[in-house]
């Protein structure tokens, strides 16, 4: 049955958290080691989960298997919690008949992003913080304090500076239409979610200026080049072949430029091109990473090995995030000092018209 956007809405504000997710695959990989059949290693969690919801799901997947679907198909009834990367490696791990290890893999990997999650929170809310005060409190001097300093120095119908005059008039645009900023800012993040999810030619832009800017970019090539790597070595491991593997990646990645460049290596594969000609002139990718590819590509160890590089990407991503933060902290402050400068200088310029007028009486 297709859903609403208000079942979606529904199921976004009530599906479990990312902790909760981690700890029911780590249950799942323990039952597992202990030789439980999927079916009962899913009542077992389900009698020591305490998230209602999480429990309803559990409760449908365990309907799902007693229907003969299989746990992949189960997990892809909640899509919306389960990502496609986790459903297809269960899907291989029922083929391949590594299912704990696959589980284990899948636990420990949502814990780095977990802890991923939070470094970047951690990371952004302190200028986010300082960025909401620094506005409320220039909203409040512009609308309350500078009107009634500035009228205290101004001589009758004396022409105002020009900057005074101006902020003057900011202030009382915000007194006036200050709904209807609210209203437009709202509308406006609406706007982007939506474009940026519906419109295909605003997503390959907004996705083009991402890998464009250059901090910016840094981050996202990082933290894509960790997830090649990282989801490459599982789908090697559970013995998913390199065409269903780059094609996985086209669903999995979001960014558009990454999401073409894994459909044009798949058809380069199908070509009978190697994944490092199909990857190596790319822009997008690590030439560290492609040369290690081309090195180790017809080895049985490319799984290792890129197994190895995720944890170098992961590593090296969270270091990218805290340099971004370190140079995103000086710009808000230089922004904020700059429109507290134009406040003083709009409130002193009158000020000192007025002291120039009494010293020449």
């Amino acid at each position: 049955m297709k859903k609403n956007f208000i079942d979606d809405l529904i199921q976004q504000f009530n599906k479990p958290s990312l902790k909760e997710k981690v700890n029911f695959f780590r249950l799942l990989a323990v039952s597992q080691n202990a030789g439980l059949g999927i079916r009962e290693s899913l009542v077992s969690i389900n009698k020591s989960e305490a998230n209602k919801t999480l429990r309803d799901m559990i409760d449908g997947m365990i309907y799902s298997l007693t229907e003969w679907s299989s746990l992949a198909d189960a997990l892809a009834e909640y899509d919306y919690f389960f990502a496609s990367e986790e459903i297809e490696l269960i899907r291989s791990a029922q083929v391949t008949g590594n299912m704990s290890s696959v589980v284990a893999q899948l636990a420990e990997e949502l814990e780095n992003s977990q802890e991923i999650n939070s470094k970047i929170s951690k990371a952004m809310s302190y200028p986010i913080m300082i960025l909401w005060i620094a506005v409320v409190a220039v909203i409040v001097i512009l609308v309350y304090v500078m009107p009634g300093m500035v009228e205290m120095f101004t001589q009758g119908d004396a022409e105002l500076p020009a900057i005074t005059q101006f902020m003057l008039d900011l202030s009382d645009f915000f007194k006036e239409y200050w709904l209807i900023l609210f209203v437009s800012v709202a509308w406006a993040i609406a706007w982007y979610k939506f474009a940026y999810s519906k419109i295909i030619l605003f997503k390959i832009f907004m996705d083009t200026l991402f890998v464009k800017t250059p901090v910016i970019w840094d981050v996202v090539k990082t933290y894509y080049m960790y997830k090649f790597s990282n989801l490459l070595s599982q789908f090697y491991e559970a013995w998913v072949s390199p065409v269903v593997s780059l094609n996985l990646l086209a669903s999995i990645f979001d960014n558009f430029n990454y999401k073409k460049k894994m459909l044009d290596a798949k058809s380069d594969l199908e070509s009978w091109f190697t994944l490092y000609e199909a990857l190596s002139a790319s822009y997008l990718f690590d030439p560290i990473l492609t040369q290690i590819i081309n090195v180790w590509e017809n080895t049985w160890s490319l799984t290792s090995v890129l197994a190895k590089m995720a944890i170098f990407y992961r590593n090296n991503f969270r270091n990218t995030i805290d340099m971004a933060t370190s140079l995103i902290q000086p710009i808000f402050m230089v922004l904020i000092a700059s429109v507290v400068w134009l406040i003083v200088a709009a409130i002193y310029l009158p000020m000192a018209d007025m002291l120039q007028a009494v010293q020449n009486l």
